[in-house]
């Protein structure tokens, strides 16, 4: 009797929840239920035989379900997530409202991510759940996730057990283990998850409740891919050497840097030389980090020679540079000092210095 007196409680409590669902939907869902209900009563009638108390008791079961599948089904969130996320020096504070009628997705790319299938390439089969679920989370390796419990389930002994992905899949029977269960208590109110179940890799939590309709297949199961970065190469240098940024992007298993223009490496740690394009005369330019002083190499193109291509093969000659003024650099090459104004003509007569029209 007490079990039937806590659903009709929880039923009305539900019906002031079909507001939370879209307003095209509501005559619907009381449609709809009222006809699950003259259907339950008919089988009262039919089963007259049955204790006062069973079919009852069953009537309301399925007007709690009923209440509860028509809201979801026709209440289905855009889940409000980023495709790539940063990573965050200090460690965030996550609340999950543990509730059907909110923040519920079913379709992986249109509702859980909010993405086009233009990047499934990019997604492995395997990341693919599309069922009813409480929008997917990612979270750095150090946050703390809490989760709040609906206020007309905590009569049922509510509380998550960690399950298998298959088991997420087709939502859990029955006999789990105690070191399955999420938490040592029913939930009730505001629960922090214990850190211990937030390793790095993904999670499946799925509800447990002792009585009551089984609510895994309308949504409440939880996917939870904890990441962690590869950004220092110490742990107190700085993310990618300063020089790009810890990035993550959703089918990812952890945070790695994308670095800046002119960097490269796995920490951004290399500065790449041929970018400021040092290498004159149409010279090509190639990296050589393992060079002492510098991190480059000039290919020089016929005629020129030194570091940068800058020299010119040959020895000063009376008038050899144009609009300035020649010195021997070595016993085989020369270089052009233009005059004020002028600047030497890049390519195969780079002893010709010109200026503006």
């Amino acid at each position: 009797m007490f079990f039937f007196t806590d659903l009709i409680s929880d039923l009305l409590y539900l019906e002031q929840s079909v507001l939370g669902c879209h307003g095209k939907y509501r005559r619907t869902l009381r449609n709809k239920c009222s006809e699950a209900t003259l259907s339950n009563e008919e089988g009262v009638k039919d089963n007259s035989h049955l204790s006062g108390e069973t079919m009852p008791t069953k009537s309301a079961v399925r007007m709690l379900v009923c209440f509860l599948q028509l809201c979801i089904v026709n209440g289905q969130v855009i889940c409000e997530r980023q495709m790539t996320a940063e990573w965050r020096v200090e460690p965030n504070h996550n609340v999950i409202k543990w509730t059907p009628r909110e923040n519920v997705c079913s379709d992986f790319y249109t509702e859980c991510w909010n993405m086009t299938k233009s990047i499934t390439g990019e997604i492995s089969e395997e990341q693919i759940l599309s069922i009813p679920q409480i929008c997917p989370l990612q979270l750095q390796l150090g946050d703390s996730l809490f989760i709040s419990s609906e206020p007309s389930f905590q009569s049922y002994g509510m509380n998550l057990v960690n399950v298998s992905k298959e088991e997420f899949i087709n939502c859990p029977k029955a006999g789990f283990l105690q070191e399955q269960l999420i938490f040592v208590c029913q939930i009730r109110g505001l629960h922090q998850v214990d850190p211990n179940w937030l390793g790095v890799g993904t999670h499946y939590f799925a509800e447990l409740h002792k009585r009551g309709p089984l609510l895994c297949n309308m949504g409440l199961r939880l996917n939870i891919t904890v990441k962690q970065q590869f950004c220092q190469q110490s742990p107190n240098a700085p993310l990618c050497s300063g020089h790009g940024k810890c990035l993550s992007h959703v089918w990812e298993k952890a945070y790695n840097c994308h670095c800046f223009s002119q960097y490269s490496g796995r920490f951004c740690q290399k500065f790449d030389m041929c970018s400021t394009k040092p290498c004159q005369n149409n010279a090509s330019c190639t990296e050589k980090p393992e060079l002492s002083g510098g991190s480059y190499e000039c290919t020089c193109p016929p005629k020129f020679s030194g570091k940068n291509c800058t020299e010119i093969d040959g020895q000063c000659q009376p008038h050899t540079c144009f609009n300035g003024n020649c010195s021997n650099v070595t016993p085989n090459t020369f270089l052009c000092e233009c005059d004020k104004g002028f600047t030497v003509l890049q390519g195969k007569q780079n002893n010709v210095c010109t200026g503006p029209c």
